[in-house]
This record gives C-alpha cells, sequence and structure tokens, in this order.
C-alpha cells in the first residue's frame, strides 16, 4: 500500500506534466474565448437605441465601454476629442508588457453606429457592435495574461462621420511619440452572407495580413480569409498604416467589404441592422474572426507562458520524486534496525556463509 500512495503522486505529476505541453499556451488562451459572451455584448450594445455620435446613446456606450474593460483590472482612459460642437471620447485599455513595454500594438473597433434614422433607432448590430463586441472578449481573456510587448484595447468613436476618432487619437499618439508598431482594427465581421463558411477580407500592409493568416491557418479552422495588401481608406485602421504612422503597420478585417464583393450585407446603415432581423447575423463566423483576432495579436505582442503553472507541476514532481527517496530511505533505516535485533539475539546468518 505504501509504496503505490508514493508512486501515484509522480504518476499523476507526469500526466499533469505531459498534459500541459501538449496543450500549448496559445491553445489554452483561445480555448477561454466564449461565443456566448461574444454574442451577449453585441445584444448590450445594439440596446443603447442608438450610439450616433450626437447622442446620450452614444455617451452611454462610452461609459459602458470604460466600465466593462475597467473590470478586466486594465487602467483606462478616455481621451476627448471635439467635432460638430460636441465633446466626444475613445475609449483606451492597457496592458504594459513586460520586456518591451514601449512597443505597443492596438486592437481597435468602432462603436458608434449610424442609419437612416440616425438619432434615435441606430442599432449598429454588425456595424460595428460586432466588431466591438470581440475587442471586448479578447480583452477580457488577454488581461488575465502576460506579453512581451505593451497592448492597447481601443474603441474608437465617431467612425462614421470620417475616422473622427481613430485620426484624433493616432494625431495625439504622434505627438507623445508613442511607437506602435501594430494595429488590427474589427469592423463588421458578423455577416457571412449566407455563406458557410464566411469569407473574411484582411486589407492593409502585407506583414500584418501575412502574420494575421499565419496563425488563423495555426490556430482556427475554417475561417476562408480573402487578403487586400493595400492602402484603403474608410475604417479605422487607415491613420495607423505604415504609409501615415511611422513604424506601424495596420489591417482591417471585415466580412465581405460594401462596394467589392456581391452579397455584401444589405442592412448597412440601416435600422435593419439588428439582432431582431430574422437569420441575419453569423454569431459563429463572427467567434472565428474573434478567435483569429486573438491569436494573431498574443503572437504579435509575445505571449509569455504562464509560470506560475510551470512551477506548480514541477513543484509536484519534485516532491512526488521527495517523497518516494523518502520511503527507500525509511526502509533502508527499518531494513538495519532489524539487522541490529537480530544480531543483538544471536540470530544473525550472514549471507556471506552461503546459507540462509
Amino acid at each position: 500500500m505504501r509504496k503505490s500512495l508514493i508512486r501515484f503522486p509522480l504518476a499523476l505529476g507526469l500526466v499533469l506534466f505531459s498534459g500541459w505541453l501538449a496543450a500549448s499556451p496559445m491553445t489554452n488562451l483561445l480555448g477561454q474565448l466564449s461565443q456566448f459572451d461574444y454574442q451577449d455584448y453585441v445584444g448590450t450594445l445594439q440596446d443603447f437605441g442608438t450610439r450616433y455620435f450626437n447622442t446620450q446613446g452614444n455617451v452611454n456606450a462610452t461609459n459602458y465601454l470604460a466600465g466593462t474593460l475597467g473590470n478586466f483590472g486594465m487602467t483606462v482612459r478616455q481621451e476627448a476629442f471635439n467635432y460638430g460642437g460636441y465633446t466626444r471620447n475613445n475609449v483606451e485599455a492597457t496592458l504594459p508588457g513586460l520586456v518591451t513595454p514601449n512597443q505597443i500594438f492596438i486592437i481597435g473597433a468602432h462603436f458608434d453606429s449610424t442609419s437612416n434614422a440616425a438619432a434615435t433607432d441606430a442599432p449598429g448590430a454588425d456595424d460595428n457592435a460586432s466588431g466591438t463586441a470581440a475587442m471586448l472578449e479578447i480583452a477580457s481573456v488577454l488581461s488575465q495574461y502576460q506579453f512581451a510587448s505593451t497592448i492597447r484595447f481601443i474603441g474608437f468613436n465617431a467612425e462614421e462621420q470620417g475616422l473622427i476618432g481613430s485620426q484624433a487619437y493616432a494625431a495625439a499618439a504622434k505627438v507623445r511619440g508613442d511607437a506602435i508598431v501594430g494595429m488590427l482594427n474589427l469592423d463588421m465581421i458578423a455577416f457571412s452572407s449566407g455563406n458557410t463558411p464566411g469569407t473574411l477580407e484582411l486589407i492593409g500592409d502585407q506583414s500584418l495580413l501575412s502574420q494575421f493568416i499565419d496563425a488563423t491557418t495555426a490556430y482556427v479552422t475554417g475561417l476562408p480569409i480573402i487578403a487586400y495588401p493595400e492602402d484603403k481608406w474608410g475604417s479605422d485602421h487607415y491613420p495607423f498604416l505604415k504609409s501615415q504612422y511611422q513604424g506601424s503597420s495596420a489591417l482591417l478585417a471585415i466580412e465581405d467589404y460594401p462596394w467589392r464583393q456581391p452579397g455584401w450585407n444589405p442592412t448597412y446603415h440601416t435600422t435593419a441592422d439588428s439582432t431582431n432581423t430574422p437569420n441575419y447575423l453569423d454569431y459563429g463566423f463572427g467567434f472565428k474572426v474573434t478567435q483569429a483576432s486573438a491569436a494573431t495579436l498574443a503572437d504579435l505582442a509575445g505571449l509569455i507562458p504562464e509560470p506560475p503553472v510551470m512551477l506548480l507541476l514541477l513543484s509536484g514532481l519534485l516532491l512526488a520524486a521527495r517523497g518516494r527517496r523518502g520511503g527507500v530511505t525509511r526502509r533502508l533505516n527499518e531494513q538495519t534496525a532489524d539487522d541490529a535485533r537480530r544480531a543483538q539475539s544471536g540470530r544473525w546468518v550472514s549471507n556471506e556463509s552461503g546459507t540462509s
């Protein structure tokens, strides 16, 4: 019985250790993303009624993003800009890097919305609650990990008025001297045109497109990608392209791009861009884009494996090995004591005599 008890923790430690090795840190990270939570974020953002830049709904959505990102344990700030007689805010949450903290990667999405009745009814479920929800879900998981470089999670405002929020942010970042080296922008990622699977389009700098494709190939199944390596105005990645921001590269991740592909979202900028529209959003497609974006960002920023997990497993192995050695020592001590008692009683028989 004693021998079995000694061997069990050693065997268990080996099993746990081999299991940890089999599941990579990236696989563990991606496994914590939740499609349910992603879908819930989309619904919550839509429920503000309208997030048009000059409405109270926009202010409420701004505060919601700040509160949600703050709940993940990161430092959050609202950066103000002026447009059309209104002061509005982008929302930024920062996860500091541990090795190269001055090197910054951004994942962003615009949270404002518009429609043919923008002042009162602009649900913006696909454009762009879908992208903002992905940014929030990624933040909820990556904020619990450590990275070599700094990551900023940003909700951009007033994109629909001409990239107002992102251009203001990029201009201020240049003044500060922020070393932004990569930017992922998620805009309209949950409409698949009825295609199974849906196709994701990437537009932007070639180097970043290639890294996104590589990460998707390695960690996400069933997400076809079409890449367009070009400078393209039209969403919040633009101010961070290498042609616009020195030292940076950027990309836009989007569903079938309006004006480029047949079958693009027919509810674009209408009140029908809503979760209440039957058979409309493809949450499975949007979640795959979320997974691919998380994998790309974690790879770019330099995911650091969790030392506490590694140390715990190694400690278990060490304790198990020490327990086994202790059992051997105890058996040797018991044998020595038995030999001494036999010698004292005259019942000692030497193995060298050839008798037993």
